[in-house]
């Protein structure tokens, strides 16, 4: 009853476009690990850690562009996976949770390795679907086909007897079937015409596939450009006139010198503090949304649109002077000055590291690094690929996504800063499963959560300390360099190599304290 309960399972979530699967081998889904061991045409990656294993899911959904299966053993275990699916939710991915879980009967009995996993995700799932016996499976696969969006995660909790491995294992020998990602979502606002006046377009995070759309219609209106490093059009050359590049402050500068008197955001939500001054500063500004999403990013009332071909219908008539693109030009130049005189401040550190980066595949971590990626990174740049976790900009299993993420093509970089590295230790395990043969860690070591630095200021939210990164790297057996400065010429990197980044903190405070003055 298990090991078919177990391999029906599998052979569903093969008819549903899932061949690969992350699994933490554990008693109760022991009927899983024999299964999936004794299959062909599957690819199945080994973990110890839960949570690590659910990122690394993540970063191969956006790889591959299919679902992942994450499979777990009963209790605690299932709790592990719950900041990956907040992260999956938000981003729109299908990341798929097979719960083993001890019989129905337990529930509520306090027995060992017996918690309540039927709704542990809350609004973190699409569906879950409790799972005693091979005829449940028929609700799953009438859903599958019928209602399914594939743009949540999914939760199987799937309920396994005593004894666990109670019949023979059977080889699951059957091809999957390559179903689209995600079905298209029809928005009740779609494809119709829509006017704006002098709008300031804010370009988030954008799925290859929706990037050629976009420059297109760009280039057709001709309006100022704040693009984000996630939104891949930075290195654009057609759109480099465009492009605003002193800084996220342009903006605000923008609507305070009324250059501009509405904002169409394209993409992911922005992550630029202007985007939380709509809420009141700007709370009067109009904003138009257009996402792969439903979800704003405001509190407030905005015109969203689900659909990228409304685009298409958008127009944009601007009438002011070119007064913004020479003040962004001015203040461009006079940040570029202030990066160049401190290169061993962190801003200075990031304007030059993103410059060796150029034509390999970068993934940026969240918080500091990913806003001074946005400020230092200058748009004339060029990466083969670029991406961040930030569906709910956690800073959780940051580095396990970026595995997860990595492929053969090109260098795989990651550049985090010193906490997110110590939030996700363990991932270095599976660095064998990512499958690339490049990989740099690039972890900035500035001794602390600086990014509270200047809201705050107060060292109880610094967390500061004196860990450093060399014994992590040599655990692993990864090759280790410490940085206090980029060097002219690249270093010769062997295939997995951790890079430490000393920031010199008297530089860095004296930058952010002069471009302020900016």
């Amino acid at each position: 009853m298990n090991i078919t309960l177990a391999r029906r399972t599998i052979e569903a979530l093969l008819q549903n476009g899932i061949s690969e699967f992350c699994i933490c081998a554990g008693a109760r889904n022991s009927p899983f690990v024999v299964s999936l061991e004794a299959s062909e045409n599957l690819q199945v990656h080994r973990f110890f850690d839960e949570r690590s294993a659910a990122f690394f899911a993540l970063g191969r959904i956006q790889k591959e562009g299919r679902p992942v299966a994450v499979i777990t053993t009963s209790g605690t275990a299932v709790a592990e996976l719950l900041p990956a699916a907040v992260e999956a939710t938000y981003l729109k991915i299908p990341l798929i949770l097979v719960t083993a879980d001890r019989p129905q009967r337990y529930r509520g009995s306090g027995a060992p390795q017996t918690i309540e996993q039927v709704g542990i995700f809350s609004h973190y799932v699409e569906k879950c679907f409790d799972l005693c016996h091979v005829e449940d499976l028929s609700l799953f696969s009438r859903w599958s086909e019928q209602e399914w969006t594939k743009t949540r995660p999914l939760q199987l909790n799937v309920c396994f007897e005593e004894p666990l491995l109670d019949e023979p294992v059977e080889n699951i020998s059957q091809k999957h079937v390559a179903l689209p990602l995600s079905k298209q979502i029809i928005s009740a606002k779609q494809l119709l015409p829509l006017q704006l006046k002098n709008s300031l377009v804010i370009v988030g995070a954008l799925n290859e596939k929706n990037r050629a759309q976009v420059i297109q219609n760009l280039l057709r209106w001709q309006t100022p450009i704040y693009a984000e490093a996630l939104s891949g059009i930075r290195g654009e050359p057609s759109l480099q006139h465009l492009l605003l590049q002193s800084g996220e402050r342009i903006v605000s500068a923008a609507f305070q010198k009324s250059w501009s008197q509405s904002v169409l955001r394209i993409g992911g939500i922005p992550t630029l503090r202007f985007w939380r001054d709509l809420e009141d500063k700007f709370a009067q500004t109009p904003v138009v949304s257009i996402a792969d999403s439903e979800f704003t990013g405001l509190s407030r009332s905005v015109a969203h649109y689900q659909n990228f071909d409304q685009l298409d219908k958008c127009e944009i008539k601007n009438e002011f002077s070119d007064s913004i693109f020479s003040f962004d030009q001015e203040r461009f130049l006079k940040l570029k000055t202030l990066l160049e005189s401190l290169p061993k401040s962190e801003p200075g550190l990031f304007y030059q590291l993103a410059k060796k980066l150029i034509g390999q595949s970068v993934y940026i971590g969240n918080s500091m690094p990913i806003r001074e990626w946005d400020l230092c990174a200058t748009n004339d740049l060029k990466f083969a690929r670029l991406f961040g976790n930030r569906g709910a900009n956690g800073i959780d299993g940051q580095i396990s996504t970026f595995l997860g993420w990595s492929h053969l093509e090109s260098e795989n970089w990651a550049v985090v800063g010193d906490l997110t590295a110590l939030y996700d230790l363990s991932a270095l395990w599976m660095s064998e499963a990512a499958g690339a043969a490049k990989l740099r860690i690039v972890v900035i070591n500035n001794g602390g959560g600086h990014i509270f630095k200047n809201i705050f200021h107060d060292e109880k939210f610094l967390n500061r300390h004196k860990v450093q990164f060399q014994k992590w790297a040599e655990m692993f057996h990864w090759s280790y360099q410490s940085w206090e400065k980029i060097p002219e010429r690249m270093p010769v990197l062997f295939d997995r190599e951790v890079i430490e980044i000393f920031p010199r903190e008297f530089d860095t405070d004296t930058f952010w304290r002069e471009y302020q003055k900016l």
